[in-house]
């Protein structure tokens, strides 16, 4: 008997010690509307992050390029999937479309990422849509909202975020 709760102890502080060394290791913008309960139960119970001109994540919102042409965008966006170390596994050009798996650092799972770079409505500028998923796994303790964060730094690297963008 004292065997037994020795184990579930041990499982359950190194449990929550994976949980939290994730959780921080996301450093997701803990700071940033909606606040800190939304985003901890979005994290523990979403596997997905998704740009969308509605999300309550000021981060997880499509970055708009005004005068930066589609191609040029999904170039530079190409080039940064490549340094992040993500795995491309389909690029179309021509619809400016990229997919691509992500490893994560802690555990090694693997997520889907899908990049979409479509023209702005006056036709002179770029919109960058983005969606992370993990394979498995209810929650993804914000691995992916770390991926776009992670694509967003690499990008503006080279060229200047727009203005309004979100910034950590």
């Amino acid at each position: 008997m004292r065997a037994t709760l020795w184990s579930i102890a041990f499982l359950t502080v190194f449990a929550v010690g994976s949980l939290l060394t994730a959780l921080v290791r996301n450093n997701p913008p803990w700071g940033q509307p909606p606040g800190f309960g939304a985003r901890l139960l979005t994290y523990l119970n979403s596997h997905v992050a998704e740009t969308s001109a509605a999300s309550a994540f000021p981060e997880l919102r499509p970055r708009r390029y005004p005068g930066l042409l589609p191609d040029h965008l999904f170039g530079v966006v190409d080039q940064a999937a490549t340094r992040l170390g993500w795995e491309v596994l389909e690029r179309n050009v021509q619809r400016h479309t990229l997919r691509a798996v992500a490893t994560t650092a802690i555990m090694r799972f693997q997520d889907d990422v899908g990049i979409t770079v479509v023209p702005t409505d006056d036709q002179r500028g770029a919109v960058l849509f983005v969606r992370a998923a993990s394979r498995m796994g209810r929650g993804d303790l914000g691995a992916n909202t770390r991926h776009v964060l992670d694509l967003y730094a690499q990008l503006d690297r080279v060229i200047p975020p727009p203005e309004g963008a979100w910034r950590p």
